[in-house]
């Protein structure tokens, strides 16, 4: 099917050519105007359009027309439409249309602006470890979704999983997805990507969700390490890797233990001895969060603690002259910078970091920097914090 970025509109995407037909550019299929091409794969390729009737825009992809189309690439091509258009849920892309004109199949979407999570993985963008978490929660609800619908996705890797601009997580492509029930599933054709292929699927077994599940664990992985989990030069090394050996160790300092272990009990090797269901993990991603979430809030009510010690030692100091903010670092808190871009500080002054739900390495950066203060006003001199002139050190003689 098209590629990672096929179904989303870039935020500054240059000028690009309609689709091309024998006779010209084709600009119009059914009642869809096709206005640019956003993107291309193997079999298909996606155009920005717009519905005349409604004037909504939308993505249509449509099969190639100059590869020899397969009976089995078309009923592929409209069992993805007919599979996600079964599916209603913020966390899968819907699907509004789809049909055949003049031997064209195509299939009508919603319009995404964003990234696919290949392009952000690629540039190399590590995100906050609740962010990881919560693109892992989102991937797993839209995927318990789809099972408990009966349908498989078959294909999860991050080219069919999308960043939306306003923080959305989507899954795409339900190209190779199977009902539970068609006589499809038989084919024993080895289908889907062979970095994040279940074990069984790479043995061309039947695969239920479980294999979805290990798909997404494989992603998972990525997501924490940025790196693979069974990469290796030559295909022949990937499927090995994926069916015998078990992924490079975590770092602590890749994720913490607790997420490490979810991770790797979604890619365990015998379907047995993973989640069963999608939703299973999505239980253990949030039980996580909610402890993180916990800790971090206490880390934030220590974090306050601090900055009301801190902003006591300073008042004890007494009246400092005229422009010693310039002159001396310690002449506020020391965090009221980093604060200060912060909602809610400048009405709820540091009381914010008891109830804004801030990123954890933000709130430890906050605390650090008010136990470097503290310190440094606890090591005055106390003729120093009572504005009293120092004492002579040993040694030196006063006047």
């Amino acid at each position: 099917m098209a590629s990672d970025d096929a179904i989303h509109a870039p935020p500054a995407a240059p000028p690009a050519s309609p689709a091309e037909s024998a006779d010209g550019p084709l600009t119009r299929i059914g009642r869809y105007e096709l206005i640019e091409k956003i993107g291309r794969g193997g079999m298909g390729v996606v155009y920005r359009g717009k519905d005349t009737v409604i004037g909504r825009p939308v993505a249509v992809k449509m099969l190639i027309s100059d590869i020899d189309v397969s009976d089995e690439t078309r009923q592929r091509f409209f069992r993805e439409a007919r599979s996600a258009g079964q599916l209603t849920h913020r966390n899968i892309i819907t699907i509004y249309d789809f049909g055949e004109e003049s031997g064209r199949a195509y299939i009508v979407m919603e319009l995404l602006t964003g990234e696919s999570l290949t392009n952000l993985l690629a540039r190399g963008v590590k995100l906050p470890l609740e962010q990881q978490v919560e693109i892992m929660m989102r991937v797993s609800e839209g995927l318990a979704f789809a099972h408990s619908r009966g349908i498989v996705h078959r294909d999860v890797k991050p080219a069919n999983l999308f960043v939306t601009t306003d923080g959305q997580v989507k899954v795409l492509d339900f190209g190779v997805a199977r009902i539970a029930s068609s006589k499809l599933t038989r084919s024993g054709l080895l289908v889907g990507t062979p970095d994040y292929m279940s074990p069984e699927q790479v043995m061309g077994l039947v695969v239920d969700q479980r294999s979805d599940v290990f798909s997404a664990g494989a992603v998972f992985y990525q997501l924490l390490t940025g790196r693979k989990p069974f990469t290796a030069k030559r295909l022949p090394d990937v499927l090995n890797r994926v069916r015998l050996e078990p992924p490079e160790a975590v770092t602590s300092a890749e994720a913490p233990p607790e997420l490490t272990a979810i991770v790797m009990k979604a890619l365990e090797k015998d379907p047995a001895n993973r989640y069963q269901r999608t939703i299973e993990m999505l239980a253990s991603l949030t039980r996580f969060l909610q402890a993180w979430d916990r800790q971090t809030r206490d880390i934030a009510v220590h974090a306050f603690e601090r900055y009301a010690d801190n902003a006591k030692l300073i008042e004890a100091r007494g009246p400092r002259p005229e422009g010693a903010a310039e002159s001396d670092p310690d002449a506020e808190v020391a965090a009221n910078p980093l604060l200060r871009e912060l909602p809610l500080f400048e009405e709820r002054g540091p009381d914010v970091l008891k109830v804004v739900p801030f990123r954890r390495a933000r709130i430890q950066e906050i605390l650090a920097t008010l136990d470097a203060q503290h310190d440094r006003l606890l090591g005055r001199p106390l003729q120093a914090m009572t504005g009293n002139p120092p004492a002579a050190s040993a040694g030196v003689d006063r006047d």
